[in-house]
């Protein structure tokens, strides 16, 4: 039989491309944190960017000497084995699978092992070093992003500050949402100047393209009827308001809040009535403050920005005061109880078109709030929890990839010892790993095969054929 060449490992990295990749996140969030630390001014201590650097030292030593190199050492023993077929060139290991491995392809041959493959004082599996720098990188990273997060010094005129420009910003945003679609709105109702006058369907849908906060617009006649509609079915009856455009909430109970936002066409028989979309509106409320929720003049809840029963009660009555105090003057700001602090501000000014008597309100703890407002801080916390998440997705990675294929030529070498047929074991990639499984196939492929055949194949050196003088007096 006449042997293919063994095949070199493809892959650059080898068994080394996950270990490398948990150093050079190690590495980026080291720099990272020392960058901050040099810039920022006060945070992080130190300690934490020495602290990573330490444990990347460790993590490279641990496991370049106790996984990436035995690995490469087996396989090169194993390609020799393969080439030569010798087992005894394959040495008893301090790795457990690799060593289970020697052990069963000695079984399968009969032979035992020489002073050479002499079995080692004590055996560690192939996960040892990955799992001990797993737990160093997150021995490192809970007490890091504990220090980060629970060691911000909450001043709390400072975060009552805060607090009420949150408020004030998230109130201002909502109002120009609501602004924005009645704007769009009276657009389409006006009398074009220069250009024909569009149909009432093309006049919807333009409405509702031109404004994503809609989620339906219609043209109604006077009577509320609607002549032409786009987008999802309308929420309840159209009503047009009377007085000019404006924006109006159709509603005080049900499943979800209607605001509309209307304006009489040129006409003067029709209006355009475009429907807002609540979901879009509870986007346009979630800042990075705290818990941010919308109340109507009942006090009841029409915007949420964590999920909510619409027209739930505010039944905290420290807010509520707030909300009371807010909606009848200036913006309030209070610490209603320790550890918290909430602000409510009016979302559109008494009077106007788009004033629905709402009153945004805010309040989330102290130390959120400070953390929120510690720009080194956050900065920090999303360098640990990135270099701990990149660190440990790569040795997870490591474990599906090079460790459990290991572990799956472990039980298949020891199935060829027991001495029944078994099929070739597919290597999963082409590295350390796989040059062992392709040279315990090829190990297996020519049990059958007279010895000093496969010495002459593997050498290259094709043995002349021989008739036999049984084979002469056969013919």
């Amino acid at each position: 039989m006449r042997f293919p060449p063994f095949p070199e490992p493809r892959s650059s990295s080898g068994v080394s491309g996950g270990p490398i990749i948990a150093l050079a996140a190690l590495v980026a969030g080291a720099v990272a944190l020392t960058v901050i630390a040099v810039l920022g001014g006060g945070w992080p201590d130190w300690w934490l960017p020495a602290g990573l650097a330490l444990v990347t030292v460790v993590a490279s030593v641990a496991l370049w000497g106790g996984f990436v190199r035995p690995a490469r050492r087996f396989a090169a023993a194993m390609a020799r084995m393969a080439a030569e077929d010798r087992v005894d060139l394959v040495p008893r290991a301090r790795i457990a699978e690799f060593d289970s491995i020697a052990v069963a392809l000695y079984r399968f041959r009969r032979i035992r092992p020489g002073r050479r493959s002499a079995r080692p004082r004590r055996r560690f599996p192939l996960a040892t070093a990955p799992c001990l720098v797993a737990g160093l990188v997150l021995a490192w990273a809970l007490p890091a992003a504990v220090a980060t997060v629970g060691g911000v010094e909450a001043r709390t005129d400072v975060v009552v500050r805060d607090a009420g420009a949150n408020a004030a910003a998230e109130a201002a945003d909502l109002h120009g949402a609501l602004r924005g679609g009645l704007e769009a709105v009276e657009r389409a109702a006006a009398l074009p100047t220069g250009a024909a006058v569009a149909d009432p369907a093309t006049t919807a849908a333009q409405v509702l393209e031109e404004q994503p906060l809609f989620r339906s617009a219609a043209v109604v006649d006077a009577s509320g009827r609607p002549v032409a509609t786009a987008g999802a079915p309308a929420g309840a009856e159209f009503e047009v308001p009377p007085g000019g455009p404006r924006v109006v909430q159709a509603n005080t109970a049900g499943s979800e809040p209607i605001v509309r936002a209307s304006a009489p066409m040129w006409d003067g028989t029709s209006a355009v009535v475009a429907e807002f979309d609540p979901r879009a509106l509870n986007a346009v409320i979630r800042g990075p403050g705290g818990h941010t929720r919308v109340v109507d003049e009942q006090r009841a809840t029409v915007l949420d920005d964590s999920g909510y029963t619409a027209f739930a009660p505010l039944d905290d009555p420290a807010l509520g005061a707030l909300a009371a105090a807010a909606a009848g003057g200036p913006p309030v700001v209070d610490t209603p109880d320790e550890g918290r602090v909430a602000a409510a501000q009016r979302v559109a000014p008494p009077g106007t078109a788009t004033d629905l008597g709402w009153v945004l309100v805010e309040d989330q703890g102290v130390v959120a709030a400070a953390f929120a407002g510690d720009g080194n801080r956050r900065a920090s916390l999303v360098a640990i929890v990135a270099a701990a998440f990149v660190a440990c997705g790569a040795l997870l990675w490591t474990a599906v990839t090079v460790i459990a294929p290991a572990r799956r030529l472990v039980r298949h070498a020891e199935l060829l010892a027991t001495g029944e047929p078994v099929a070739p074991l597919a290597p999963q990639r082409l590295d350390e790993i796989g040059t062992s499984v392709e040279a315990t196939n090829r190990l297996a492929a020519v049990r059958t095969v007279s010895p000093k055949v496969v010495a002459a194949e593997v050498r290259g050196v094709r043995r002349p054929h021989v008739q036999t003088p049984r084979a002469v007096a056969g013919t």
